[in-house]
């Protein structure tokens, strides 16, 4: 059992996916499919892991970096506004949609259990 939950903040159905897919692997998954859903600044100290995609979730971006909460961002795409948005974020991952399952299972598994960590930036996986 891992000591946090992950919050998967994404459209569905692929929110519905990546938290079933994390819930198989024993991971604690609550998913919220629109911004506006997401819980509270106050209440967000329960999650070890944020995982969204963009652009759906640009707008939650900042405030995500401000908690500290480690983030995996999902994307179809890179361009110049990405990138501003991951600048000086610490512990923040970039993943290219479609996702490699495997690749995505194990950095999850990594950042859960504090094996693998951005300090001072972000990375960027294939």
């Amino acid at each position: 059992m891992y000591p946090k939950r992950i919050l998967i903040v994404d459209e569905s159905p692929f929110g519905r996916i990546c938290s079933a897919l994390l819930e198989n692997a024993g991971y604690d998954a609550e998913t919220v499919s629109a911004v506006g859903d997401v819980p509270p600044a106050g209440n967000m100290n329960k999650f070890g892991l944020v995982i969204t995609s963009y652009p759906f979730c640009s707008s939650l971006f900042e405030e995500i970096k401000k908690m500290g909460i480690s983030t995996i961002i999902l994307s179809d795409d890179i361009d110049e506004n990405l990138f501003s948005i991951l600048k000086n974020a610490n512990n923040s991952y970039c993943m290219m949609k479609p996702l490699d399952y495997e690749k995505f299972r194990s950095l999850v598994k990594q950042v859960m259990s504090k094996e693998k960590t951005a300090h001072g930036g972000f990375s960027y996986l294939v």
